[in-house]
């Protein structure tokens, strides 16, 4: 039969199942009047889908091989295939039918996989076949039925695999012999199986429980890969689809009842399509039913795209807590809003007991989005150091690496020494300086310092970790210390991956790459394979990188490109949420004289609309609550709402520097000052070698009023980054509280130097308590004539005139602040410089409409 014959029996069949069942039988006899076979053909499929429920349950390919041929079957029950005789039939796959044999060269039973007999002499079909064995093949996983051979004999290909005894989870779910309890053990297996997949590039396509073995132990298997596709390492755009053949015939991979809404669309298909279809598989193990389970094809297909299943809650079932938000999750209609892989899927499988979701941590400088190894555990902790090394330019970087020991886990079974090794390996060919510690470390840290270490090995940072088993699955601690002072600079701990090439290689990424110059042929080759293991697109990923390098140097033409670099990353992946909220962090601090002169209405809106997309993609990424947490604070005004996203934040990234140092302002800002002292001391540990990060503790103290230790602390930025402004302005503000004006001007006539709008306001109020009236004055003129066609924060004057003793002006443009809703307005109760003018009655008036306790 033709692919034009097929095509036309494929139209025919799916335009009479779109009629009500009362139309089709006319329908048919007018489309078919004259070709009795096209009716034949038709009338049978149609019989099958009004009389057989289980129709909707076959892969829709098989659709495609009964119309393909109707032969009948060639007895192979007694064949001898090279070693293999084949004893009995075991069924039919998405691709072939299964045998059991006897393997008479070792002795043993296993399962073979033949193609259909009207496709023996079909090439295509046999490197089909082929394809399957080699996608499954490398795979190693105690979830996945293994395969142990690829045979031609005579006309027959055929896969040789592992027996497995028992049954089939759809088996399991029809006798409804699934206890509550076994529900969490069976999720973490299957979907174990499928980030093993994952890993490797594979995408299964055709989840379900009749694809799923349970053995009498209770142990998983997921089996057939007949319609699995492979990833390669480049653009998504760029991928090939391993059975396009079928798209060109209409035929859409998969069955039914199991797909994704992108894949009955016949869209390109990525890992989150897998995850859809194992959240109907979760929700079928927990409920018994389909959660798209309709009388007709066409139905099951619009329930798919359009309608939302029952809640579990409603079925009368008891299952673990937690468990139905994250099948939720997994079956949300657009692609964005689901676990971008098994992998992120797993880890959330891990305590659903509790309610609590567990996901990987990233740290704020270079963080990415781990789509499919959740476990970048050695990379993520050691990138933390990057900025040091960036900042002082050292060529050669130089870690002590101790051993990575296990506890609780078998000594033959411990991966510590694998990962290691690859770790140590990897890192030496790159050109860093490793030593090999043999010191192993526990948690707590036994009396081994990082200092005593590095002054004996002479390296900048110690990494220990130990191994843990958690569940069905085992995770790495780590922690990274600063060889200089011992100060934790990360703990982690995350999945330990089947894999560790990609971990390898953004490793390298982190430590080599340089933002500024264009990316080496080495580079390259590591962003195709961690964007292959993150589901990512190479060149979003590299924007991504770029961006996060300027966005984190906090000056004003710097956050102009990292915009612009987010956007562009954005633009090559839609989906990216870590861009996104990259986006929003950087436009909530526009509105600032420091950065830009955008208006506050524009960035907030732009903002907001940032956070909300990444929350919409991924409603677990820190870095968006802890942007939205922002918004709350600078603009909403709504400080319940910002501690709560703070607080969502850390919890899940507790050393996310960034949710710390938003956190540790809102304490200021609300006058919990030591407290704020605390939450600042925190981020600058997390992020001990950024001079924003130091001044913030600065800041904490000058709330405090310990002005002191803000000099301290901003002096000691200033001696190690000279240009930094945040520290320049901060120690003018110290300065004003101890009536060192003339030291106050020396630094901010230095600021004005590099950023002159930035510098003007304080600069002003200090002319003006010197005596100095015209110089402030003529600053004011400036700032007249500077509005003129650039947006000037109206608080910038309200400075000066304070200086000048003039509240009557002060509180004007303090009113104009309010009424633009101007971020830096919030400091009003808690900034010192804000003091002076407490005692006139307007100022708590402006307290209570801002939400503060004047």
């Amino acid at each position: 039969m033709t692919d034009k014959n097929l095509s036309e029996i494929e139209n025919v069949f799916h335009a009479a199942l779109d009629l009500p069942a009362s139309e089709r039988e006319a329908y048919l006899a007018q489309v078919c009047a004259g070709d009795e076979p096209l009716y034949a053909e038709v009338r049978s499929l149609i019989s099958e889908v009004e009389t057989n429920s289980s129709f909707m349950d076959q892969p829709a390919l098989n659709l495609g091989f009964q119309v393909l041929s109707q032969a009948a079957e060639e007895a192979m029950i007694g064949k001898v295939l090279g070693p293999y005789q084949v004893l009995s039939k075991l069924g039919k796959g998405g691709m072939g039918e299964v045998y059991l044999a006897e393997d008479t060269k070792l002795g043993r039973k296993v399962a073979l996989k033949f193609l259909p007999q009207e496709l023996v002499n079909d090439n295509w079909a046999k490197r089909q076949l082929e394809k399957e064995a080699q996608a499954a093949a490398k795979l190693d996983h105690p979830n996945i039925c293994p395969v142990y051979d690829f045979e031609n004999s005579g006309e027959h290909s055929f896969i040789v695999m592992q027996l497995v005894e028992g049954e089939t989870l759809a088996e399991l779910i029809r006798k409804k012999s699934i206890g509550s309890e076994r529900i969490l053990p069976l999720a973490r297996q299957i979907v174990g199986a499928l980030a093993e997949a994952h890993a490797h590039g594979i995408i299964h396509r055709d989840i379900k429980p009749r694809n799923i073995m349970v053995t009498p132990g209770g142990n998983v298997k997921v089996l057939d890969f007949g319609l699995a596709k492979t990833l390669r390492p480049k653009s998504l755009e760029a991928l090939e689809d391993s059975v396009s053949k079928f798209s060109e015939v209409g035929l859409v991979p998969g069955t039914i009842r199991y797909m994704s809404p992108e894949q009955l669309r016949n869209e390109r298909l990525d890992y989150r399509s897998d995850v859809f279809s194992v959240g109907t598989v979760l929700y079928e193990i927990v409920s018994g039913t389909n959660p798209f389970d309709r009388k007709t094809g066409p139905e099951v297909i619009s329930a798919i795209l359009s309608s939302d299943p029952k809640p579990l809650t409603q079925n009368g079932v008891v299952f673990p807590n937690g468990l139905e938000s994250i099948i939720k999750h997994c079956l949300s209609k657009k692609p964005e809003e689901r676990y971008q892989s098994a992998n992120e899927l797993l880890l959330d499988l891990e305590k659903p007991e509790k309610g609590i979701t567990f996901h990987p941590t990233w740290r704020s400088r270079f963080s990415l989005r781990v789509g499919q190894l959740l476990a970048l555990l050695l990379l993520i902790v050691i990138a933390t150091a990057a900025g040091f090394y960036y900042k002082f330019g050292f060529k050669k970087h130089s870690i002590a690496v101790l051993q990575l020991t296990c506890e609780g886990i078998p000594a033959e079974s411990c991966q510590g020494p694998k990962i290691r090794q690859q770790l140590l390996d990897h890192l030496s060919k790159r050109g860093f300086i490793i030593e090999q510690v043999d010191e192993a470390r526990s948690d707590p840290l036994d009396n081994v310092s990082a200092q005593t270490i590095g002054r004996q090995f002479g390296v900048e940072a110690v990494l220990s970790g130990t191994i843990v088993k958690r569940g069905d699955s085992l995770v790495l601690k780590t922690r990274l210390e600063s060889a200089a002072d011992g100060a934790t600079l990360a703990e982690n701990q995350h999945l330990v991956p089947s894999q560790t090439i990609p971990l390898l290689e953004e490793l390298s990424l982190r430590f080599v790459f340089d933002p500024n110059s264009p990316s080496t042929e080495d580079d390259k080759k590591s962003f195709a394979i961690v964007a292959a293991a993150q589901n990512r697109d190479p060149d979003a990923l590299e924007l991504y990188m770029r961006g996060l390098h300027y966005w984190n140097k906090r000056d004003k033409d710097n956050i102009l490109r990292a915009i612009d670099l987010f956007n562009q990353a954005i633009e090559r992946d839609p989906a990216y949420a870590r861009a996104y909220a990259g986006l929003a962090e950087c436009y909530v601090m526009m509105p600032t004289v420091a950065f830009t002169t955008m208006e506050t209405k524009d960035a907030l809106e732009k903002a907001t609309a940032a956070a909300k997309k990444a929350l919409a993609i991924d409603p677990n990424l820190a870095e968006a609550h802890t942007s939205l947490g922002i918004i709350h604070m600078r603009y909403n005004w709504d400080w319940q709402a910002a501690e709560k996203s703070f607080k969502q934040a850390i919890a899940l990234a507790p050393d996310l520097p960034s949710a710390h140092y938003w956190y540790s302002n809102l304490l200021g800002i609300t006058e919990r000052l030591q407290e704020s002292i605390v939450e600042s001391e925190r981020a600058k540990q997390l992020e001990p070698f950024s001079p924003l990060f130091v001044t913030n503790v600065g800041k904490a103290y000058y709330r405090a009023r310990d002005f002191n230790k803000t000099i301290e602390y901003c002096r000691k930025v200033l001696s190690e980054t000279p240009n930094s402004q945040s520290a320049m302005y901060m120690l003018a503000l110290a300065y004003f509280q101890k009536g060192l004006y003339d030291d106050a001007i020396e630094v901010l006539q230095k600021l004005s130097t590099t950023n002159k709008p930035y510098a003007a306001a304080p600069l002003g109020y200090a002319y003006a308590k010197v005596g100095r009236v015209d110089d402030a004055r003529k600053i004011l003129d400036e700032m007249e004539e500077y509005s003129k066609t650039k947006h000037l924060p109206p608080q910038e004057r309200a400075i000066v005139y304070i200086g000048l003793g003039d509240n009557d002006a002060a509180f004007y443009w303090l009113e104009e602040s309010y009424k633009e809703r101007f971020g830096s307005i919030i400091g009003l109760t808690s900034d010192p410089f804000f003091d002076s003018i407490r005692s006139d009655p307007r100022f708590a008036l402006l307290a209570r409409k801002i939400n503060l306790t004047p």
